[in-house]
């Protein structure tokens, strides 16, 4: 009785857990003018709940490092710590209802040709990934959620609400061009091009991804 109640509970608090919401940033507000955009797919919503983590790691991740929190009942869409949500791969998402909360994730770069997933979830625990897409930006104004509040264009500088700083990679410059003060950003780390810059940060509002280096 207690497994059903569980479950009931469950159910109500998921069906509109991947749906849009006033209370997430939105994805591609402000598209970029220099790089192509990735049209959005509306996550098809199942008739039964997922599943959630009532806790979180007991210990400390860096910035670059996320967990779950919440994964649809099939695994076809996941939600991570900063209320982000995610589209999987169909042919990845059985590997998402065998991860675990405290499990640290990498996100980064796809770099599978021919993929319409721009992003990889990589699980440091088990070595297994998952393909991604970003569908939600992260909750407005939350713990885990961090803005651009500083752009050096000059120099290529960022500074985030967390008070960390970046440099951009050269490569990557005229991105800055159209990102602004106030963006949300989630974190990642690089696995293309200029190994120098370790890190990506996801634009939100204009749905790409410039490398930089945290300094």
């Amino acid at each position: 009785m207690k497994q059903c109640l569980n479950f009931l509970i469950a159910t109500l608090f998921l069906q509109p857990l991947f749906l849009c919401s006033e209370e997430n940033e939105v994805v591609g507000t402000r598209p970029s003018s220099i790089t192509v955009q990735i049209e959005e797919t509306e996550i098809q919503q199942e008739s039964e709940g997922g599943f959630i983590f009532d806790q979180y790691p007991s210990f400390y991740f860096p910035s670059s490092c996320h967990w779950i929190v919440a994964v649809s009942a099939v695994g076809d869409s996941m939600e991570l710590e900063d209320g982000s949500q995610w589209k999987v791969n169909s042919y990845d998402s059985y590997k998402t209802l065998t991860w675990r909360a405290n499990d640290p994730l990498m996100l980064t770069q796809n770099t599978r040709w021919f993929s319409s997933y721009n992003y990889r979830l990589v699980n440091r625990n088990t070595g297994s990934s998952i393909e991604v897409n970003l569908f939600l930006g992260p909750t407005k104004g939350g713990e885990y959620t961090k803005y651009i509040t500083l752009i050096d264009f000059a120099q290529g500088i960022v500074l985030l609400t967390d008070n960390t700083h970046w440099e951009i990679s050269s490569s990557d410059a005229k991105l800055l061009r159209e990102w602004l003060v106030g963006d949300p950003v989630i974190i990642g780390y690089n696995s293309g091009w200029d190994s120098s810059k370790e890190s990506i940060l996801i634009n939100v509002s204009t749905n790409n991804f410039a490398r930089f280096r945290q300094f």
